[in-house]
């Protein structure tokens, strides 16, 4: 799965056909309080990315690869001049 953060998220989310209220409940069972507004607002890329711990829960709740997804956050969360650095470097 490639893409953006927010469209990985927001594929895995159609594809399990989950509302976003069934995902926050289920990350309440792994102890985040987060609710669907939360969820809404990472899907369309309006916030941040989440944190690597809730990254490995919605990975093993939408059943998609975790590494990928902590992948793309990182992406968006590393200042673009770190990371075009780390392009040239690698």
């Amino acid at each position: 799965m490639k893409g953006t953060y927010s469209e990985m998220l927001r594929f895995a989310i159609f594809s399990n056909q989950k509302s976003l209220e069934d995902i926050a409940m289920d990350l309440r069972q792994y102890g985040f309080k987060t609710n669907k507004s939360q969820l809404s607002k990472l899907q369309n890329g309006k916030i941040l990315p989440a944190s690597n711990k809730m990254n490995d829960a919605l990975a093993e709740i939408l059943n998609i690869d975790s590494l990928e997804l902590k992948a793309a956050a990182y992406k968006e969360k590393i200042p673009p001049e770190i990371l075009n650095k780390i392009k040239e470097i690698c």
